[in-house]
């Protein structure tokens, strides 16, 4: 069963494959991630894929994995570490970040990453909308194509690596962008976008926790269905004032680590990550 890179023509299989797994067909995310990096798939004998892995560089500083599936027909055949093993030698030795599953991370552990922090995630209806929040000298408004260059410097100081392409790639989907100026210059951005059966609210990056929950008001009010927010649990009074709103706080997940102990960035002004599966 020889590994080989996935194109976007895999992409019904990638979806069949999650299925198998009761994950929810997020075409959306899948073809991101697979035209920003590299993913790699085994064939199953028995037609579709087997397992895949999905590779996300940000520049030469960070890299994070995700959509780490492998089929039940294939489980417990050495076939996850596999796949991690072959990532993970395209990726070199450089800060790599995963999301780990209760059953996912007695591997990562064993192929040597250590958790450097958690996310909690926020899920469900607004009940109450947010009360507008205003920070003195500072004003929210929707987010240009101008301001990209901007809020990828923002970005790439909070996460420790460069994610333009990335923050291009969420740009160009979301249904609403906003940007915190203070006398003429961009201190903090966060973006809405669609995540199959949810709207996912990240990242969310700010200088300051009130310039946090300002654009996370300004995000957040108005939206409909089920809504989706991941904030690191350091941030406890923006989590307790989203959960008010009505979503639902779920058990930590962690963030495990390879080449390195600590996550690179200045991670106090990162208020919610983009997606577990883009780091």
């Amino acid at each position: 069963m020889r590994i080989r890179r996935l194109t976007l023509d895999d992409m019904p299989a990638c979806l069949s494959l999650a299925a198998k797994r009761d994950w929810p067909p997020d075409e959306l995310k899948w073809r991101m991630i697979l035209e920003l990096g590299t993913g790699f798939g085994v064939d199953s004998p028995e037609g579709g894929l087997a397992g895949t892995v999905l590779v996300t560089p940000y520049g030469r500083e960070a890299a994070s994995i995700g959509m780490m599936v492998v089929s039940p027909s294939h489980g417990r055949q050495g076939l996850g570490r596999r796949l991690m093993e072959h990532a993970l030698e395209h990726i070199g030795p450089i800060p790599t970040l995963l999301f780990a599953t209760d059953q996912g991370r007695p591997l990562y552990e064993k192929l040597g990453f250590v958790q450097a922090g958690e996310v909690v995630k926020h899920l469900g209806r607004l009940t109450r909308q947010p009360p507008e929040v205003a920070v003195p000298d500072t004003r929210v408004r929707a987010m240009t194509g101008e301001d990209l260059d901007a809020a990828a410097g923002l970005d790439a100081d909070a996460f420790g690596a460069p994610r333009r392409a990335l923050l291009q790639a969420l740009h160009r989907v979301a249904s609403r962008a906003l940007v915190a100026e203070r006398s003429g210059r961009v201190v903090g951005y966060g973006l809405v976008w669609p995540n199959f059966e949810s709207t996912m609210v990240g990242p969310l990056i700010a200088q300051e926790e009130p310039i946090a929950r300002s654009l996370a008001a300004g995000l957040l009010r108005g939206l409909e269905g089920v809504v989706r927010i991941d904030i690191p649990p350091r941030f406890a009074e923006l989590s307790e004032w989203v959960a008010g709103l009505g979503l639902v706080r779920h058990v930590p997940a962690p963030m495990m680590m390879l080449h390195g102990t600590r996550a690179p960035g200045r991670r106090e002004h990162l208020h919610a990550i983009a997606a577990q599966a883009l780091g």
